[in-house]
């Protein structure tokens, strides 16, 4: 049986009608100059595959299956300081020297711990429009008095068309509760969800490892959603960054800041 609608905590906002289905799935141009830490994942063939965020000149966060059927880094490459990602190879591009995926992440079950980071051969040149995305602190989590989030990425759009100009579309976390409630897959702590009123906007293929940003802090990684793509009731499934600054810190060479206990429950 479909499952019927939730009403969400934040009720107020996702009461609103769904948007018309000529919208594209996630909203409107974006430019790289505002989210300069933005990365396109792509294959040997020059195809854009997954989105990701920089953490340092040298090292790189994702989701975990974007990279894991194979750690050969010769399969994959990234562009940074690009808006348009269809312009032809030149320096924005860098070669990847090392893939590490979360030793927990599990794709049989609901993809928990979709995480990994990878080593680039050649440092990056910081820019304007090539900076390291900014982290939250370990075990922070988004309150619902102020649920407003932002998705970044290159995904299809309604038409099942890949974009080539990055795009942004704003929407808000949906308790784990509600989402697990929504979801035959369960949803762990690890996990953080976010909807848009009514479905039809939101992460679809090739948004993939892409970031989810509170406050212009990345609080989310791109892992799964029901298809088809932004189908209401269901929310987006994401990897919660919190729960795993312990992983991005001793995996590469991004610093910690002083913190409590990382140990989050």
């Amino acid at each position: 049986m479909f499952l019927q609608l939730v009403i969400f905590s934040v009720s107020a906002i996702l009461a609103s009608a769904a948007p018309s289905s000529s919208k594209i799935v996630n909203g409107t141009d974006a430019s790289i100059e505002d989210y300069p830490f933005m990365i396109s994942l792509r294959s040997t063939y020059g195809g854009h595959a997954c989105g990701g965020t920089i953490l340092t000149k040298h090292w790189i966060l994702t989701a975990a299956h974007c990279v894991h059927e194979t750690l050969t880094p010769d399969k994959y490459t990234i562009q940074v300081g690009r808006t348009e990602i269809s312009r032809p190879v030149d320096e924005s591009v860098y070669e990847i020297e090392l893939v590490i995926i979360h030793p927990g992440y599990d794709i049989y079950n609901s993809f928990v711990n979709d995480i990994a980071v990878f080593k680039l051969r050649s440092p990056l040149e910081f820019s304007d429009t090539v900076q390291p995305v900014r982290l939250p602190a370990a075990c922070f989590e988004v309150q619902q008095s102020n649920p407003e989030v932002t998705l970044i990425g290159w995904g299809l759009n309604g038409d099942e068309v890949a974009q080539s100009i990055l795009q942004q579309v704003d929407y808000y976390v949906v308790p784990n509760e509600e989402c697990d409630q929504i979801h035959s897959d369960k949803i762990f702590p690890q996990h953080i969800c976010a909807a848009y009123p009514g479905g039809g906007k939101g992460q679809c293929n090739g948004d993939s490892g892409g970031p989810l940003l509170h406050n212009g802090i990345q609080v989310g990684i791109v892992s799964w959603s029901i298809k088809p793509c932004t189908i209401a009731p269901y929310p987006g499934v994401l990897t919660k960054v919190s729960h795993f600054i312990d992983f991005i810190y001793q995996n590469t060479d991004r610093k910690p800041k002083p913190s409590t206990s990382s140990e989050c429950t």
